[in-house]
């Protein structure tokens, strides 16, 4: 499993990116997002929201809020029956003058396989709404969306996924818009299938450090693949230093301090294309009813823990 990790991880890195969904460089601070899968891999209740600010500097560069929240059940019979748990998950994404704003309930299903791993199963389902905003005004040099100016497009918007996971290694696999829906805002569109897969794999190295290396890649049928790929190291589970690679895009580097209850992370993408000086910025935070302790703390090494959350 590990050697087949640091080989997709290698693979992968020759592929050509282009976003083409909302995009985060802290994308373990998010996993739940990108998988509904990962509600039910924390302890107790658990609160996230994060900010981001891409291409700063551009007008109408893309700005993206998020929220989420998540609690496992029944996680005293975890061993026996199997856990289950429930999530709700918002999100606002604006570019230029479309805003897409997202709001979906989540439910999950986590059982042994083995003493080594586990597997869960989960769902998104929930409602995406697009909307145009200031296209209509003389000034307007799109007439497409000069076209669609007020339009409001509501549709239901379904999300699978599944993630097999042991205390050192997850591995992560979701289908997003599956709800097939023609969005008419002054042209005619239609909504295809958002495919992500991503893994991560923790070394210890000491008492202290831990080493931990992941990627994301996100791919549709219309384009080419995107793909993130991040390595950590962790301290203490107190303290996060990472650098990233977004292909063909940008470098990132990213920091993240735990004080108690409290994490918050921070990311920093300089630009390696025609964007050059155009900065982005994006922030995270989030609140544990445990006292921040995401399932598979501890140096993260805790058999049947996902360590997903712990980076």
């Amino acid at each position: 499993m590990r050697n087949l990790f640091f080989i997709s991880f290698i693979l992968f890195s020759v592929s050509v990116l282009a976003q083409q969904s909302v995009q985060y460089s802290q994308y373990t601070f998010n996993n739940f997002g990108v998988n509904p899968a990962f509600a039910g891999t924390v302890k107790c209740l658990d609160l996230r929201a994060g900010h981001r600010m891409q291409w700063v500097g551009i007008e109408g560069a893309p700005r993206t809020t998020y929220a989420s929240i998540q609690a496992p059940i029944n996680r005293k019979k975890f061993n026996t029956k199997g856990k289950h748990a429930v999530g709700l998950y918002l999100e606002q994404d604006g570019v230029h003058l479309t805003q897409r704003t997202a709001i979906k309930g989540a439910y999950s299903y986590h059982k042994k396989l083995s003493l080594k791993y586990t597997i869960g199963m989960g769902v998104f389902a929930g409602v995406q709404q697009y909307s145009t905003s200031g296209a209509g005004n003389e000034n307007s040099v799109d007439p497409v969306l000069a076209a669609a100016e007020g339009s409001v497009l509501r549709y239901p918007d379904i999300m699978p996924g599944v993630l097999l996971y042991s205390n050192r290694v997850y591995w992560s696999f979701a289908v997003n818009q599956m709800y097939f829906k023609n969005i008419n805002l002054g042209i005619d569109q239609k909504q295809v299938n958002q495919y992500y897969f991503g893994a991560g794999h923790k070394t210890l190295f000491s008492s202290k450090w831990t080493f931990f290396p992941s990627f994301l890649l996100k791919m549709n049928v219309l384009g080419p693949p995107a793909l993130d790929l991040n390595t950590a190291w962790v301290y203490q589970e107190k303290a996060t230093f990472g650098i990233g690679y977004r292909v063909g895009e940008s470098a990132v580097a990213q920091v993240r301090f735990k004080v108690g209850a409290i994490k918050i992370g921070y990311a920093f993408d300089y630009p390696l294309n025609n964007l050059m000086g155009n900065y982005g910025h994006e922030i995270m935070i989030s609140f544990s009813q445990c006292g921040g302790g995401d399932v598979g703390n501890g140096g993260g090494m805790k058999p049947h823990l996902c360590p997903a959350y712990d980076y």
